[in-house]
């Protein structure tokens, strides 16, 4: 059953999972050219994101675990600053590291969604379940399929590891919408 505040705390989970669709798809776009500009080949390139994938299977089955056992906010805090920091590093880590801290990187950038999917029936109001994961469903898979375009172009003008960085930063604006989202669960 919706709580009081569930509505707006419902905003602000539409508002978190489209912020971590596009953060997850600005990276996934990036990062080829990343690891190019690192020295990495095709056949590196193709490592890299097996290695990133990898780690985002486990990281959809460990964060959902851990989300129930910790608490939403706490799971999104944790990956979302993770998935920050990762990303920071992948600018500056040589290649070799990089592709070390790869699956990482993967359970933080995946794991977060299935934590915030779970939240969408305790936000619904009554009778409005459906609804409710349309309108999450259509923003973050609108979130994900904008961001390459949107930082695609922040990627030409400021070059690839700024528009990553910016990804990083816009990434933490999920911290106090998961405080949000938490304060309507528990009201």
């Amino acid at each position: 059953m919706a709580g009081k505040g569930s509505a707006s705390g419902l905003r602000a989970l539409i508002a978190t999972g489209m912020l971590d669709s596009s953060v997850r798809m600005g990276f996934l776009t990036f990062l080829p050219f990343l690891l190019q500009s690192k020295g990495a080949g095709t056949a590196g390139i193709g490592l890299a994101l097996s290695l990133l994938f990898v780690g985002g299977a486990f990281g959809k089955l460990s964060c959902g675990y851990l989300g129930a056992r910790i608490g939403m906010m706490r799971t999104v805090w944790i990956t979302e600053s993770a998935t920050a920091l990762l990303i920071l590093l992948s600018v500056w880590l040589p290649l070799t590291a990089m592709m070390a801290m790869l699956p990482l990187l993967g359970l933080a950038l995946n794991g977060t969604s299935s934590v915030l999917y779970g939240a969408v029936p305790e936000l619904a109001e009554t009778g409005k379940r459906e609804q409710a994961f349309a309108r999450f469903y259509t923003a973050t898979i609108g979130g994900g399929a904008l961001a390459p375009v949107l930082f695609g172009r922040l990627g030409d003008v400021a070059g690839v590891p700024n528009a990553l960085m910016a990804l990083a930063a816009l990434l933490l604006l999920t911290l106090p919408l998961s405080y949000r989202v938490q304060k309507s669960l528990d009201g």
